[in-house]
């Protein structure tokens, strides 16, 4: 065998194993993040009665909140954070460690923020329902497989533009698998890469950090990261009314042409607290520039994220990147068509290794549950959310478990497919009754019925795709016989 041919077969060996390793969690992983990319419009959705509006006034804002931490009913935690209104999100949020309310735009509490469902749904992606330390590194590692996966499959192509075009569907399952595995993964290379980079980057971050921080800084941690994100103000003042307006109002100087999204206050209650206010720019990737205050409104520094080092620039730009919140609506267009191409590109790859196989066991079955009963895995948490307001990382993972030993039972790839489909299309259909029920007219926003509708077209028009091709395929069967 010619160094030339060795080199392809070893990289085909190690993109499937690979792949086969990751297969299942990056389905996951994928499919989650694909639908967090509109995580704003999902709390929303969550929650359609409250208050929404774009413009506020910051004096009202102000008082808001300082009736709040003086009423006695809240514990004050050391950080409380103050939300505000962006397109995708209008709603202004008072909001402790534990708990929060929207305000309306004479500063009264509308409603409690609540959105259990979208947590569920982020934490999946971020964390895979792991304690968050973990968590984070466990899918960072993921992010780094991918990239090695993008690396070794494109190794491993031999005819990458001659077959750049090539698709053969409705045929031989597994030369339908591959083309398209090969034609997405190919096409979307570059913006997989990205992907795997910026996702890599979150956990394996900390685990960089830990290591210079135990070589070069005696294990402190905290000043490494001050290194990036900057020196915490130590102060020792008379605990003062939070003085939030007046921030607020120096922003326009301090960051001119940004828009503030969220105030955080620090150390709340002591006689260390101060402010950070985080305020965006739109044409810009980095997350915010930051800027400090003390608790009586008096400014301290910019954090210089705008303006400061290179490589500080690059690392608060990770997460805009990593999401696609940046560019407007559109960005988010592409970030989820892309990322439902990446999702299919996970499952398309086990198909292959499966179909390669030329045998059946449990794992063809399980993987059948598995594949199909995700999705509604993640529909039953939201319905029991709108039917007996309860919504556990527990019901999503039970549903998956009770999927994949429906289909390993069944023992039969199609029927399974085809039911699981009709069980997701159903609970949908219920999913969108029940959110009807609950919240009346307040649901009748054109947001919330594109969601809504979004919920049903998608297993609907599914399940009629794959009962024409089972009709198809037995009519096929029949007329061999024939």
């Amino acid at each position: 065998m010619s160094p030339f041919n060795r080199f392809f077969k070893q990289s085909l060996n190690a993109h499937s194993w690979l792949g086969l390793c990751a297969g299942a969690f990056m389905y996951l992983i994928c499919l989650s993040g694909t639908l967090a990319v509109y995580y704003e419009e999902l709390e929303r959705w969550e929650q359609p009665k409250a208050s929404e509006y774009l413009s506020y006034d910051i004096d009202t804002v102000d008082q808001a909140f300082n009736k709040l931490l003086g009423s006695g009913t809240t514990e004050i935690t050391p950080h409380m954070y103050v939300t505000f209104p962006t397109q995708s999100n209008p709603r202004v949020g008072l909001i402790t460690e534990s708990e929060g309310w929207f305000i309306d735009q004479d500063g009264d509490l509308s409603s409690e923020t609540a959105h259990p469902w979208t947590n569920l749904l982020t934490s999946l992606h971020d964390t895979l329902h792991l304690p968050k330390t973990i968590g984070v590194i466990v899918v960072s590692v993921f992010g780094a497989i991918l990239l090695a996966l993008i690396v070794s499959g494109i190794a491993s192509h031999r005819a990458l533009f001659k077959d750049a075009f090539k698709l053969r569907l409705f045929g031989n399952k597994q030369l339908e698998q591959t083309d398209i595995h090969n034609r997405l993964s190919v096409w979307g290379a570059p913006f997989y890469s990205m992907i795997a980079i910026t996702g890599a980057f979150f956990g394996l971050a900390m685990i960089v950090v830990t290591l210079y921080a135990a070589l070069y800084q005696n294990n402190n941690i905290k000043e490494v990261t001050q290194l990036v994100f900057g020196k915490e103000p130590e102060l020792n003042q008379p605990i003062e009314r939070i003085e939030l307006a007046k921030a607020m109002k120096q922003m326009p100087m301090l960051a001119p042409n940004s828009k503030p999204i969220v105030a955080i206050i620090h150390e709340a209650g002591t006689p260390q607290q101060f402010i950070e206010i985080f305020s965006q720019y739109p044409e810009r990737l980095i997350y915010s520039e930051n800027v400090v205050f003390k608790a009586n409104g008096e400014f301290l520094h910019r954090k210089g994220f705008s303006d400061g080092a290179v490589g500080k620039q690059i690392v608060v730009s990770m997460y805009r990147l990593h999401f696609g919140h940046f560019g407007g609506w559109w960005t988010k267009v592409i970030y989820f068509l892309l990322g439902l191409a990446l999702t299919v590109i996970s499952v398309s790859g086990v198909n292959i290794w499966l179909a390669k196989r030329k045998y059946k066991d449990a794992i063809n079955h399980c993987w059948v549950g598995f594949v199909w009963g995700t999705p509604i895995a993640l529909v039953l948490p939201a319905l029991s959310r709108f039917t007996i307001d309860v919504t556990h990382n527990a019901i999503f993972w039970f549903s998956l478990l009770c999927c994949c030993v429906y289909s390993t039972v069944v023992k039969d790839e199609r029927m399974a497919k085809q039911h699981l489909l009709l069980i997701w299309l159903l609970s949908s259909a219920g999913l969108v009754l029940s959110y009807f029920a609950k919240h009346g007219s307040s649901s009748l926003s054109s947001l919330y019925i594109t969601i809504n509708l979004l919920l049903l077209i998608t297993p609907g028009v599914l399940f009629a795709i794959n009962l024409r091709r089972l009709s198809r395929l037995n009519g096929t069967l029949v007329h061999q016989t024939l």
